[in-house]
C-alpha cells in the first residue's frame, strides 16, 4: 500500500490520532500490508512517544475494527514472547 492510499484509508477511519500514528508506524516497520511486526508494547511506546497504556488501548481498537490482528506468542517452554502484529 502506498502512502497516499494509507492516508486516505486512515482519514476515513473513526479512530483517535494515536491509533493512526501506530498503524502508520507499524505498517512502515512491517514493510507493507501483508507484513507483520514482532515488537513489545513497551518498545513500541518508546519508539512512537506514547504511553504503554495508550499503545495497548489503540492496538486493541485497531484489531476490533479489523485493520490488524494481534497474536500472542510463546516459547516452547511456555514463556510469553512479544506479540505478532499482522496487517489485514
Amino acid at each position: 500500500m502506498n502512502d497516499l492510499t494509507r492516508y486516505k484509508l486512515l482519514a476515513g477511519a473513526k479512530v483517535p490520532p494515536a491509533a493512526k500514528l501506530l498503524y502508520s508506524y507499524l505498517m512502515d516497520r512491517a514493510g507493507g500490508l501483508h507484513g507483520y511486526v514482532l515488537l513489545s508494547g513497551k518498545k513500541l511506546a518508546l519508539e512512537v512517544g506514547l504511553s504503554p497504556s495508550t499503545v495497548r488501548r489503540n492496538l486493541h481498537l485497531l484489531q476490533r475494527i479489523g485493520l490488524l490482528r494481534i497474536t500472542a506468542r510463546y516459547s516452547e517452554e511456555g514463556i510469553r514472547l512479544t506479540n505478532q502484529i499482522t496487517f489485514r
